[in-house]
C-alpha cells in the first residue's frame, strides 16, 4: 500500500516538473509579442503606439521585444545600439490587421509623405509588390526592399 502511495506522489511530481519545464520553454521562445495598441509605448521615442499601420518590433536573441510606433524609430534604435546576434524584425502591413506582422526583411516598402507616420518616417510596409501596386501607381513611386531603406 505504501509503495502505491509513493508511486502516486512520484507521478504527481513528474507531472508538475514536466509542466514547469513546458512553461519555462514557452516563456523563452522568440517571436512577435503582440502590441497592446493605445497602451504600449515606443521603445525609442516613448510615444504611445496607436496606429497599427506603422508599428514595428525588434525581438532580440534572448527574446526581449522592443515595440515601435514607426519603422523610423526601430531603424534609429538599431543604428544607435547595434543589437548583438540575430534579431527578429517585424513590421505591420499597411493594409493588414493589427498584430499580424510581416518579416521586416522580406516586406515591400513605399516611402512618401502620403504615409503620415507618427515620427515622419513616411514608410509603409506591404506583404508584396502586388499589395502595394495601387499606391505605387497613384503616388508614382518605386517599391523598396529592406536593404534599400535610408
Amino acid at each position: 500500500m505504501e509503495t502505491l502511495q509513493k508511486a502516486k506522489v512520484m507521478k504527481h511530481l513528474l507531472i508538475i516538473t514536466a509542466a514547469c519545464w513546458c512553461m519555462l520553454l514557452a516563456a523563452c521562445s522568440r517571436g512577435f509579442d503582440p502590441v497592446d495598441y493605445g497602451k504600449d509605448a515606443c521603445a525609442h521615442c516613448r510615444m504611445t503606439i496607436v496606429d497599427h499601420r506603422y508599428a514595428a518590433e525588434l525581438v532580440t536573441e534572448k527574446g526581449r521585444a522592443y515595440k515601435f510606433d514607426d519603422l523610423q524609430c526601430m531603424r534609429q534604435l538599431m543604428a544607435a545600439e547595434k543589437p548583438q546576434g540575430h534579431s527578429l524584425l517585424f513590421v505591420e502591413s499597411y493594409l493588414g490587421q493589427p498584430n499580424a506582422p510581416l518579416d521586416a526583411t522580406k516586406a515591400v516598402y513605399l516611402k512618401h509623405e502620403f504615409f503620415a507616420t507618427p515620427m515622419n518616417g513616411h514608410y509603409a510596409a506591404f506583404a508584396s509588390a502586388a499589395d502595394a501596386q495601387s499606391f505605387m501607381d497613384s503616388l508614382n513611386i518605386p517599391a523598396l526592399r529592406w536593404e534599400e531603406l535610408e
